[in-house]
């Protein structure tokens, strides 16, 4: 169980209370949170994110090296399996598959300010 995430903030309820997700929902918010976290980056936890160092937009082979660097930082994820689809140079985004128990959902992830 996780907190939602929405807007860049924490999700409430009308109540006031925060707003709650599991399953899929969570498994693809940690996956959107360790893609768009460069590693080193998050104060608190220096180990999350993905490594992007070294990447440049016009690889022919960024697709696999990206996929390999997200598989890699969505490791610790309970349950969860991540395969990079695609990568559109034009727009510098990436469609993760995300897969929790059998659960399948796509999520496109903008790396135009990290990328170049």
């Amino acid at each position: 169980m996780d907190v939602r995430i929405a807007h860049g903030d924490i999700a409430r309820v009308a109540s006031g209370s925060y707003e709650y997700i599991t399953g899929i929902e969570e498994a693809v918010q940690r996956v959107r949170i360790s893609a768009l976290t460069q590693k080193g980056d998050f104060v608190y936890d220096r180990e999350l994110g993905t490594d992007y160092t070294g990447l440049s937009a016009d690889d022919e082979l960024l697709k696999e090296k990206l996929d390999l660097r997200v598989k890699e930082s969505c490791a610790d994820i309970f349950d969860t399996v991540v395969e990079v689809l695609l990568w559109s140079q034009r727009r510098k985004t990436m469609l993760i598959k995300v897969t929790y128990q059998n659960t399948i959902q796509m999520t496109e992830v903008d790396l135009s300010g990290i990328i170049q």
